[in-house]
C-alpha cells in the first residue's frame, strides 16, 4: 500500500521504518529539514535498538521516502498516520496542536488536489473525545464531503523493544468513524495474523491507550510500595516476595507441565520509578481528564504519588549512609529511563541529581548511552564522564539507576580500586549482591 506518516519522531519512524521493511511504500514528512536529510543518509535522530539497520535496508531500496513536500506526500498515498507529539500543558493536559495543525495541513491539501477518499489514521496519544470534539468538527469543515476515513491506531511500542513490538504485536486497535476506515486500516496490518484485531469506535481507542499505560505504572508503583513497608522490617526481600507473586496461578499459567511466566513480571519489581515519554505523561493527561470530569481517581493519583517520591527515598538513604552529603562525591550511574535508549525525559535520575544539588553534594554521572562529546553542555548541574571508571573515581557513593549491562561488571575488586570509602546503593536490585562485601551493597525494598 502507498501509505503516508506525518512526523519523523520515535512513533513516526518506528511506524514507517516497519511498514516499508513489510513491503509497503511510505512517504514520511516533517517539517524539520534537518531530520528528513538526517533519515535520508540512513541515520536515525535517536537511539532505537536494530531500527537503523532496517533504515537502511528501507531507503535503499526506496520503500521508505522521506521528504518535506506535503504536497509530495499526499499525491503519492492513499492514506497517511499522524504521529506528532502531544505534549504536556501546565496542567497536565495534552497539549493537541500538532495533532490539529497536521490533520488541518493534510485536509487542507487534499481539498486543494481534489483527492477523495483518502484515510487519516491517527497514531499519536490523545485522551478520549478528543476525535469527537475536536478533530472531527475540523476535518467536516474543511473537507464537507463524507468520502474521507479517519481512523485511531494507538501505538504499543516499547522504548529499547520498539521493532520487536511492531512486528510481534499482540493486539492492534482500530478505532474508526466509519467502515471505510475500519477495512483500509485492516489491510496494512493484514500481515499480522498472530495479533488480536480489536474494531471499535474511536472514543474506546483513545481509553485502551491510557488504560494500557496506566496499568502498568500502577503495577510498578504497587511493587514500589510493598518495597516501601518492607524496608521497615529488617530481612524482607521485596524482590523475593514478588517473585513468589509472579508464580501464583492466576498470574503464572501452566500449559503442558511447562510453565509460562507472563510480560507483566517485568512490572512487578521495585525500583527508582518509572519514567520516559508515556507513563508519567499519560498517567497525568487521564487524572487531569477525570478531575475535569468531576471523576474521583484515588487508585491512579496514589500511582503518581508513590512514583513521584521514589529518588527522594534513594537520597534518603544516601544521607543516612553518609551521615551527610555536603561535598560528597556521588556518583550516578545510568541516566536515560531504561536501557537500550538514549531517552532521558521524566528519567528519575535527573530528580535524584536535584535532590542532591540541594544538598550540596558533588554529582558525578555516566551512561552508556550518552557520550560526554554529545551531552556536555546539555548538563550543568552534574559532570558528566565518558567511563565508568573516571565517573567513581574518589567517589564517595555510587547510586546505581539504569539496568545497563556494562554496569554488570561491578565488583567490590571495581569498587576498592577507585573509590574512597566504597558504598553502593543498587536502585533496581540488578547487581549480584554476593559480588561485594555487606556493608558496601544496599539495595531498594530490602534492609539487612
Amino acid at each position: 500500500m502507498n501509505l503516508g506518516v506525518i512526523g519523523a519522531g520515535y512513533v513516526g519512524l518506528t511506524t514507517g521504518i516497519c511498514l516499508s521493511s513489510l513491503g509497503h511504500k511510505i512517504t514520511i514528512y516533517d517539517l524539520v529539514d534537518e531530520k528528513i536529510k538526517l533519515i535520508s543518509e540512513k541515520k536515525l535522530p535517536f537511539y532505537e535498538k536494530d531500527l537503523e539497520e532496517l533504515l537502511d535496508k528501507t531507503i535503499s531500496s526506496q520503500n521508505l521516502i522521506p521528504t518535506s513536500n506535503i504536497d509530495e506526500m499526499i499525491k503519492n498515498t492513499d492514506g497517511c498516520f499522524i504521529c506528532v507529539g502531544t505534549p504536556s500543558q501546565q496542567n497536565n493536559s495534552i497539549d493537541l496542536s500538532q495533532v490539529l495543525s497536521s490533520i488541518k495541513l493534510v485536509c487542507e491539501h487534499l481539498k486543494k488536489l481534489q483527492k477523495n477518499d483518502y484515510v487519516i489514521m491517527i497514531r499519536s496519544t490523545i485522551v478520549p473525545s478528543s476525535t469527537k470534539s475536536h478533530i472531527l468538527p475540523m476535518v467536516n469543515q474543511i473537507l464537507d464531503n463524507s468520502s474521507y476515513g479517519l481512523c485511531l491506531i494507538p501505538e504499543f511500542l516499547r522504548e529499547g523493544e520498539a521493532v520487536s513490538d511492531f512486528m510481534n504485536p499482540d493486539k492492534i486497535v482500530i478505532g474508526s468513524i466509519n467502515l471505510k476506515s475500519e477495512v483500509f486500516a485492516k489491510k496494512i496490518f493484514e500481515s499480522f495474523n498472530q495479533a488480536t484485531i480489536l474494531t471499535t469506535n474511536p472514543e474506546t481507542a483513545e481509553m485502551i491507550k491510557y488504560a494500557n499505560n496506566a496499568f502498568f505504572s500502577m503495577l510498578i508503583s504497587f511493587s514500589n510500595e510493598i518495597a516501601n513497608i518492607a524496608e521497615k522490617t529488617t530481612g524482607i526481600d521485596t524482590f523475593e516476595v514478588l517473585r513468589a507473586l509472579v508464580e501464583d496461578k492466576r498470574i503464572t499459567t501452566k500449559i503442558q507441565d511447562q510453565k509460562i511466566k507472563p510480560g507483566l513480571e517485568s512490572y512487578l519489581l521495585p525500583g527508582c520509578g518509572f519514567g520516559g515519554s508515556c507513563f508519567p505523561k499519560d498517567v497525568r493527561a487521564i487524572l487531569q481528564y477525570a478531575s475535569a470530569k468531576n471523576v474521583n481517581t484515588p487508585l491512579l493519583n496514589a500511582v503518581m504519588e508513590i512514583n513521584d517520591e521514589r529518588p527522594s527515598l534513594i537520597i534518603s538513604l544516601a544521607e543516612k549512609l553518609l551521615l551527610s552529603l555536603k561535598n560528597k562525591h556521588v556518583t550516578i550511574l545510568g541516566l536515560t529511563f531504561k536501557p537500550d535508549t538514549d531517552d532521558i525525559r521524566s528519567s528519575p535520575a535527573f530528580e535524584a541529581i536535584r535532590l542532591l544539588n540541594d544538598k550540596e553534594a558533588k554529582v558525578f554521572a555516566y551512561d552508556p548511552n550518552l557520550s560526554n562529546d554529545s551531552s556536555k553542555n546539555k548538563f550543568t548541574s552534574f559532570t558528566l564522564c565518558s567511563t565508568l571508571e573516571s565517573s567513581i573515581e574518589n567517589s564517595d557513593l555510587v547510586i546505581l539507576f539504569t539496568k545497563w549491562n556494562e554496569f554488570k561488571n561491578l565488583d567490590q575488586n571495581i569498587l576498592d580500586k577507585f573509590m574512597n570509602s566504597p558504598l553502593l546503593i543498587d536502585g533496581r536490585g540488578f547487581l549480584d549482591s554476593s559480588k561485594f562485601d555487606e556493608n558496601v551493597y544496599h539495595k531498594i525494598g530490602f534492609t539487612k
